[in-house]
């Protein structure tokens, strides 16, 4: 991956809290000293190359009264993007993707985060899951968070 010392500059800023304002690129601008335009083409250009995946908030659904957990699922692979496809048509799914676990013991091969305005919705949701698909759903809800922050350094 190559960038330019402006890509490494923006990559590195978006890496914090945006500003809370209608033109949050705007206010990047003023702080870097890039035009705005400059920070959107060149946010724009990292995403069509797949440097980016995507820009969007992380919400604390906790704080916002609502419920969440980690789900897991046993897929058979020729049903994998059938099962993904129900799993997705539900909004409170933030995260979708499977993971091969080099520990045998561990069957699962989906894992997805859910939430829901409330606990009742939330295990409805997830029961409607297992119905539509015939497979068996693991709730893996939090009962302890560890917050870390992360910030790379872009070369």
């Amino acid at each position: 991956m190559i960038l330019c010392d402006t890509d490494r500059k923006i990559l590195h800023r978006l890496q914090s809290n945006l500003p809370l304002v209608s033109r949050p690129f705007l206010e990047l601008s003023k702080e870097l000293n890039i035009d705005e335009d400059t920070i959107i083409e060149r946010i724009k250009f990292m995403i069509e190359k797949g440097y980016v995946r995507r820009l969007a908030p992380i919400i604390n659904t906790q704080a916002m009264g609502r419920e969440a957990t980690l789900a897991a699922v046993k897929v058979p692979e020729d049903r994998i993007d059938e099962v993904s496809a129900i799993i997705n048509s539900y909004s409170g799914v933030s995260h979708n993707y499977l993971r091969k676990g080099k520990n045998c013991n561990i069957p699962y091969n989906m894992w997805f985060t859910m939430s829901a305005k409330d606990d009742e919705e939330l295990h409805s949701r997830l029961k409607e899951i297992e119905d539509r698909t015939g497979l068996t759903v693991r709730s893996l809800p939090t009962t302890k968070k560890f917050k870390i922050g992360v910030r790379f350094k872009i070369y």
